[in-house]
């Protein structure tokens, strides 16, 4: 997702809210006495209001933005700095409606709107955040950022031309290398072009193999799937258990791993995979329908009897419609 820091990470805000109540310390020395028992300015509460959020005391920061975009509501600064904390405080409905009233008061800040179509993308709503990104131009730090983020609302959208256009003006970029390759291998498999996708989600499994990213196990599996396409089990093979070894309470590539081994002719194994699908899932029919295959070919023919009685309670459409969804790439909320 986003950088920390977005609101302040490439502008000095924060030196401007500190300007401004310097500003109107001075000018408390230039009115009347009646004029200075006046309520304290929206600069000032908005400085407060910000050093409590770095403080951690986001409550606190909450009340004293909320003040000063009372006081000064034409200040889009103000907005941004509380949709922020809104954000921290994980309201994200209110940031989304302060980030909203930020723009329309400075609509050509580009910081405003990466933050507010990444919120919107978080809460699927990715038709509003392209609209939000409709600018030529944003920030030169901020074009890459843009870039991944238009990318993978469009991916989501099922855009996948003009989505792969985004991603490869950011795949060389290290910041964007192994998730602007998944998701250009995603594409690619996506309109069956597996040779061509089979680089890309090597190359994201080979950099996202990193402390901290959740989204590695997605990454393996993804990897192992064009690889099974391919008809390269062995290697197939290895990616379905890296990517058990992350998370294992998927029946996917358990039943994979089986399919990857019966091709491999160890069948005892495949076999053994297989039921741990099931016992992963167990309502994940596919799993049953290869197991009692296997079995009846390979197996225990009594296990393979078991099994068939039991997928011949299951309507056959729907084992169709669990082999579609078991050759579709997994994608994440945004691996990054």
């Amino acid at each position: 997702m986003k950088p920390k820091g977005t609101l302040f990470r490439y502008s000095s805000l924060s030196t401007a809210f500190c300007g401004i109540a310097i500003f109107a310390g001075i000018l408390f020395f230039c009115v009347s006495p009646l004029q200075a028992q006046q309520p304290i300015s929206g600069a000032a509460q908005a400085v407060a209001g910000w050093k409590a959020y770095e403080a951690g005391r986001l409550q606190d920061a909450k009340a004293l933005l909320e003040q000063a975009v009372k006081l000064s509501p034409a200040v889009a600064d103000y907005q941004a700095a509380l949709a922020e904390v809104d954000l921290k405080l994980g309201q994200e409905d209110e940031a989304i409606q302060h980030f909203r009233r930020a723009i329309a008061l400075k609509p050509v800040d580009t910081e405003f709107r990466l933050d507010l179509a990444q919120v919107l993308q978080r809460k699927g709503n990715d038709q509003e955040a392209l609209r939000i990104l409709q600018i030529a131009h944003p920030a030169p730090e901020l074009a890459d950022l843009w870039h991944f983020t238009r990318g993978f609302s469009l991916f989501r959208m099922g855009s996948f031309k003009p989505a792969a256009d985004e991603f490869k003006a950011v795949v060389q970029k290290p910041q964007f290398m192994a998730s602007a390759s998944f998701f250009l291998g995603n594409i690619a498999y996506t309109q069956s072009r597996f040779d061509e996708a089979e680089p890309y989600l090597a190359k994201a499994a080979e950099l996202g193999n990193v402390e901290g990213n959740k989204a590695y196990n997605v990454y393996a599996y993804d990897y192992g799937l064009v690889l099974f396409k391919l008809g390269k089990f062995a290697e197939a093979d290895h990616q379905f258990r890296v990517s058990i070894a992350q998370y294992d309470r998927d029946p996917l590539p358990w039943m994979f791993l089986g399919r990857c081994e019966e091709q491999l002719g160890n069948y005892s194994e495949a076999i053994a995979m297989l039921e741990t699908s099931i016992k992963t899932d167990s309502t994940f029919q596919l799993s049953y329908y290869e197991l009692a295959r296997l079995q009846q070919r390979h197996g225990d023919p009594n296990r393979a009897a078991e099994l068939f009685a039991k997928i011949s309670e299951m309507k056959k459409e729907e084992v169709s419609k669990e082999e579609e969804r078991a050759t579709r790439m997994k994608t994440t909320s945004a691996p990054r």
